[in-house]
C-alpha cells in the first residue's frame, strides 16, 4: 500500500499519481492533535446552532488556531512533496463525523466542490480520534481519480453531508479502508 511514515516521503508523488491518494502517518505532533480536538469541542460549544459536520471554511478562515494549524511545517512538507513549493491554502472544513451519529459521507470527488482549472490540488485529511472500519473510517478506491471528474447527484440527501457520484461508475469492490 502507498503508506509512509513522516518524515520519509521518498516516492510519495509517484504513489499519489498512481492511486490518487497516499497515507502519511505521524505527521502531526500528538500535542497539536490534542489541541485541535479541544479546539473543535470549543467551536461546537461556541456554535451550538451548527451540526458537527458543518463547521465550515468560514470558521477556519477567521480562526487564528485554524490558520496556525494549517501552517504547520510538517503539513506543508507533505503538501510540497505532492504539489511543489508553491502551496496555497484556499479551503478547509472541520467535518466532525462521530461514529454511529450524525450524517454519513457518500462516495464523492472533492474536485466536484472546487471549480478549478487546472485541478492540480490536494486534500489533506486526518483523523483527530481513532478511525477504523468499526466506526466508519474513510474509504478510498485506488485509481478512481483517473475516471476524471464525474457527475454528482444534484439532490441533497438529508442523511449525508455531500452529494454522491453515480455508483454505476465506481467499482466499490476495489475500495480500501483507511485506518
Amino acid at each position: 500500500m502507498n503508506e509512509y511514515t513522516f518524515p520519509d516521503l521518498q516516492g510519495i508523488s509517484t504513489d499519489y499519481d498512481r492511486d490518487g491518494f497516499v497515507i502519511v502517518r505521524n505527521v502531526l505532533e500528538a500535542g497539536l492533535v490534542l489541541e485541535l480536538d479541544r479546539h473543535i469541542d470549543w467551536l461546537m460549544d461556541r456554535h451550538p446552532e451548527l451540526q458537527p459536520e458543518g463547521l465550515g471554511h468560514w470558521l477556519i478562515a477567521d480562526d487564528p488556531f485554524g490558520v496556525r494549524f494549517l501552517s504547520d511545517p510538517h503539513l506543508l512538507d507533505v503538501a510540497e512533496a505532492l504539489v511543489g513549493s508553491h502551496v496555497a491554502f484556499f479551503a478547509a472544513d472541520y467535518i466532525c463525523k462521530q461514529p454511529e451519529k450524525g450524517k454519513g459521507v457518500q462516495w464523492h470527488q472533492d474536485g466536484h466542490y472546487w471549480p478549478l482549472e487546472p485541478m492540480d490540488v490536494i486534500t489533506i485529511w486526518f483523523a483527530v480520534t481513532q478511525s477504523v472500519r468499526a466506526n466508519g473510517c474513510v474509504r478510498m478506491i485506488p485509481g478512481s481519480h483517473r475516471l476524471g471528474l464525474q457527475k454528482h447527484s444534484s439532490k441533497r440527501d438529508e442523511n449525508h453531508i455531500l452529494n454522491q457520484v453515480d455508483p454505476a461508475v465506481l467499482d466499490e469492490s476495489k475500495a480500501i479502508d483507511i485506518e
